[in-house]
């Protein structure tokens, strides 16, 4: 694969990498906060049936028994907490409702009417109720909602301030005097009475347990990360494929162009470099000797009589000849040797770092060789062999 469309690919990862990464998060984040908004709903619900069942019970019934009372349908000291008790009503209402939340495999949600003076024990406002009553008193604070951690468990605890007490509420929580005889008999008179008018003797503690809940915003949290992930890798995976096939293409092509390249610059009879090659890689090496200051020596090599030998055996006797005394003069050369056919019979040698001197040594050592070979139909030939030098600081000569 081309670099470019590896480095492509690895960024695009990358990205989806980090995309899907933070669509997690995401998501989660999501679920708490779905979590804790559920909670605050159930928490509400539980508050205005709360407030429903006030509204009632303050609104419709207590009236109705007051108006009996009034008719002599019931005598004048009649009080059971079981009608009148808006506390013990709203209490039972709620047991009532956990009860029926654990049959549909719901958690009960705690409530609590905590007041530092109730009637009945249950009621008892905690240290943390009692300071939050303080406050609520002195006017500093409204309501109370945090997430709290319980004996290794989340809820959602609300804490809502009840009513100022008003003239109404100090007939049952003022002086036992002014009380029912049956509300002082059943519970005294000291728990729940001698509050201060216009004070908030209680406050609506609600906790909501956050497991169930956030267990579920988990699940669908894990959903949608699942399918996301599946629609992240499919993506990746049509534009991974896309990008292999135009990859493939283009390597395709550059493949071919290589191919032209090194055609344009090959003798077809020879299979070494033709006048194109040779000036291509001879203005490399020229450069490297100008920048670098070490010498080149050339060599420019005929073929002696080489047109007889055409005229005498033909084209085809010609051209083997031309192939083997390309190949006797590349066994002869060094690694680092440039060689190419010039034109017709004339050949040229690069050879860098070579000095005049030791380039007439290659000359005489390529003219034996040549001599020493027999070419095709039992030939016998020779070569003419020119040889030039670079010397570092000279002006060069393009080729």
């Amino acid at each position: 694969m081309l670099p470019r469309y590896r480095n492509i690919l690895i960024a695009l990862f990358v990205m989806f990498l980090l995309a899907f990464a933070g669509l997690v998060a995401l998501f989660h984040a999501r679920a708490d906060e779905y979590a804790v908004g559920e909670a605050k709903r159930q928490a509400l619900n539980a508050l205005l049936v709360h407030r429903a069942t006030h509204a009632y019970v303050t609104k419709v019934q207590r009236p109705e028994i007051y108006r009996l009372k009034d008719e002599g349908k019931l005598y004048k000291g009649y009080f059971s907490p079981l009608v009148m008790s808006f506390t013990f009503i709203s209490r039972s209402m709620k047991d009532l409702l956990n009860l029926e939340r654990e049959k549909h495999g719901l958690e009960p949600i705690y409530f609590k009417l905590a007041s530092e003076n109730p009637r009945n024990p249950l009621n008892q406002a905690d240290a943390g109720e009692k300071e939050l009553l303080r406050r609520m008193n002195a006017n500093t604070l409204g309501e109370y909602e945090k997430v709290v951690d319980l004996e290794g468990q989340k809820w959602l605890y609300l804490a809502v301030p009840i009513e100022r007490s008003n003239q109404g509420c100090q007939k049952c929580h003022g002086d036992p005097a002014d009380a029912p005889a049956e509300l002082v008999a059943i519970y005294g008179d000291k728990a729940g009475f001698h509050e201060s008018p216009n004070a908030i003797r209680a406050l609506i503690s609600i906790r909501v347990p956050l497991h169930s809940i956030v267990a579920a915003g988990d699940r669908m949290a894990h959903v949608l990360t699942l399918v996301t992930f599946v629609v992240l890798a499919a993506i990746y995976l049509v534009i991974a494929l896309l990008i292999l096939r135009i990859d493939g293409q283009e390597r395709k092509i550059l493949k071919q162009n290589s191919e032209l390249e090194r055609l344009s610059m090959t003798d077809l009879l020879t299979g070494i470099l033709n006048r194109l090659g040779l000036k291509q890689r001879g203005e490399g090496i020229m450069k490297s000797a100008i920048r670098f200051h070490h010498p080149l020596a050339a060599l420019m090599l005929d073929l002696d009589h080489f047109k007889q030998v055409n005229d005498r055996y033909g084209h085809a006797v010609g051209d083997a000849v031309l192939k083997r005394f390309s190949e006797i003069i590349q066994a002869n050369l060094r690694g680092s040797d440039i060689f190419g056919r010039w034109g017709g019979e004339e050949f040229l040698i690069l050879s860098p770092y070579l000095r005049l001197k030791d380039g007439v040594k290659m000359a005489e050592k390529l003219r034996l060789a040549i001599e020493g070979a027999e070419f095709d139909g039992g030939i016998h030939l020779s070569t003419s062999i020119g040889v030039s030098e670079y010397r570092p600081g000279e002006a060069a000569t393009p080729l």
